[in-house]
């Protein structure tokens, strides 16, 4: 029964503290987009087109030297191992070299999604009055708190290669936040849906459904991880029992 509930407390503290990043991400923007952004008098956004480029101008700066960083530090992280076609004395390159490897791959392929979700939310908002939650400064939040998020998602990724360290960073940063705004962009432009309260819903309704889930796997793996534990310790004692005998 005690290990019952503590699986049970754990699954909902997971839950919880995925959550909570997740809904931090809705924060960033909110907060980035309503205090530290404001758009220019004499601007206009008579169409789509101009809205995503407007976007565009604001969050390609940024975000690509994000990028271009993520590229450089691994670059210089071979001054200290050179993986480099393994042609080096190193047979195996320092776990941080492999987790760098990994911060700029995943950085770039972040990338990609979330500038074409900045770019979908942008076109999208084009279509709502202001007073309907038709904000430019949305969309230009939407990638910016993204590229803020980055330095951190690495460090995190370094100092706890395979723990949570990189949660933080990876999750306010948007990670999950894109395929939800993919959804409704879809609905939008495809069926002509114009709901801000689904949008939210889609938001939400994705943050919590993917939190289960990972508070689920995340106990069943360590389930396992026991079980391996306990199979490993039984055939070292039967090893141990073996030699005994000899």
């Amino acid at each position: 029964p005690l290990l019952k509930c503590a699986t049970s407390m754990k699954v909902l503290v997971v839950i919880s503290v995925m959550m909570a990043l997740n809904l931090l991400h809705g924060v960033c923007v909110y907060l980035t987009a309503t205090y530290m952004l404001s758009i220019p008098q004499g601007v206009s956004f008579d169409t789509a087109i101009d809205a995503m480029g407007y976007t565009l101008r604001q969050i390609l700066g940024p975000i690509l030297a994000i990028l271009f960083l993520s590229f450089q530090v691994k670059a210089i992280s071979r001054l200290w191992v050179d993986d480099r076609f393994k042609t080096t004395k190193h047979t195996e390159s320092a776990h941080w070299s492999k987790v760098l490897d990994r911060c700029q791959h995943q950085t770039f392929e972040q990338t990609v999604t979330t500038v074409f979700t900045s770019m979908l939310i942008a076109m999208v908002v084009s279509d709502f009055p202001e007073s309907e939650g038709g904000d430019i400064r949305l969309p230009i939040a939407w990638g910016l708190v993204f590229a803020a998020m980055r330095p951190l998602f690495t460090i995190g990724y370094v100092l706890d290669p395979k723990g949570a360290g990189r949660a933080f960073g990876l999750f306010i940063g948007g990670f999950w936040a894109n395929f939800p705004a993919a959804v409704y962009c879809s609905l939008h432009t495809l069926f002509d849906i114009k709901s801000f309260r689904l949008a939210l819903r889609l938001y939400i309704g994705f943050a919590v459904l993917m939190s289960v889930v990972m508070g689920v796997a995340n106990v069943a793996l360590d389930k396992n991880e026991r079980s391996d534990d306990i199979r490993a310790g039984r055939q070292e004692g039967a090893d141990y029992q073996s030699i005994d005998a000899k």
